[in-house]
């Protein structure tokens, strides 16, 4: 028994008659025939009854009309499976981020992607707020946009991949608060901000009033990073992302949780519709990489680890888990 057969079984069932199957299938009646008679030498049962011209199935032919659907339609799931396999070995996606979701993020978060896809050339390109970068998604300039939520527009697909959390962090040596520090013991604290993250500042801003804090901007910045360099060399304090703050804490700042804390939902937006291959490969691996990764720190803070020390002993797993991957089994 062969794929063709099982084809023609079902084309003769499907058109009621040889004749029809053979115009749908571009295949001559008689070789339509001579396959329908050698599936049923191979099975040794007769498929259909014969009445004059007409094929009209049998008991024995309707027993196998359901498993040789079954076969074909796996046959074809296959054969998507594969080329989309195909489609992956070479090709790029384009992906925006915004400064709430930094280049630097989003580049740790793809370090999966592009191992398990060495050939898919990502390019990551950075707009200077949501509106932008769901305009160039819009556009098709990018094909995934990784931003905060809400987005200014219906007209997009999204998929949330979670909370991020800013926290506290001050220069090395800062007697160590306790945690959690409340926001509003922030009064007078000199703060350096980042003039790009306009929709993160808006919302420190609101916490902070809602505490009656009036916030000390000593110092504005055009990135993290630069915030970062500043807090690091004495001079200030700053809120950052939980994967920045336990960057600084490895460099000797001083990290404390908030109270209230704050947080902002984020996640990925794209066009409606199918995604290439790539794109759609590189969503769902970045959604099960920071669903594995919140459920450890979910985890470990649970046996009662601090947020901080949750993230960072996630951040030593994983670097040993790929290190580990690199060296290859048995080394």
């Amino acid at each position: 028994m062969d794929i063709r057969q099982l084809e023609y079984f079902l084309a003769v069932v499907e058109h009621q008659g040889v004749n029809r199957a053979a115009q749908h299938l571009h295949v001559a009646q008689a070789s339509l025939s001579q396959g329908i008679r050698q599936l049923e030498r191979e099975l040794k049962l007769s498929l259909f009854h014969r009445t004059g011209r007409n094929l009209v199935l049998n008991p024995a032919g309707q027993l196998l009309v359901e498993p040789a659907r079954k076969v074909l339609g796996d046959l074809v799931a296959a054969q998507d499976i594969m080329r989309g396999a195909r489609e992956l070995q070479v090709g790029s996606v384009t992906i925006g981020t915004m400064p709430e979701m930094s280049s630097e993020a989003v580049a740790a978060w793809s370090a999966s992607f592009t191992s398990l896809y060495p050939e898919i050339r990502i390019e990551l390109l950075e707009f200077p707020g949501a509106r932008e970068l769901c305009d160039e998604v819009l556009a098709g300039h990018c094909e995934l946009g990784f931003t905060t939520f809400p987005v200014p527009t219906e007209n997009l697909e999204r998929v949330e991949l979670g909370d991020q959390r800013l926290l506290l962090v001050m220069p090395p040596g800062t007697a160590t608060p306790d945690a959690p520090f409340e926001l509003r013991r922030l009064e007078g604290v000199p703060l350096v901000v980042s003039n790009s993250a306009l929709r993160e500042n808006d919302i420190v801003a609101s916490m902070l009033r809602r505490e009656s804090v009036i916030p000390l901007v000593r110092a504005q910045m055009p990135n993290r990073h630069a915030q970062m360099t500043l807090v690091l060399n004495g001079a200030v304090s700053a809120l950052l992302p939980l994967r920045m703050a336990t960057a600084a804490h490895r460099l000797g700042a001083v990290v404390v949780e908030t109270d209230p804390e704050i947080r902002t939902p984020f996640g990925i937006v794209h066009r409606p519709g199918a995604l290439t291959p790539a794109a759609r490969s590189f969503a769902v691996q970045s959604h099960a990489d920071l669903a594995r990764r919140n459920a450890r720190i979910a985890e470990l803070e649970e046996a009662g680890v601090s947020l901080l020390e949750a993230a960072l002993t996630e951040q030593t797993e994983g670097e040993m888990n790929r290190h580990r991957t690199r060296k290859g089994p048995g080394t």
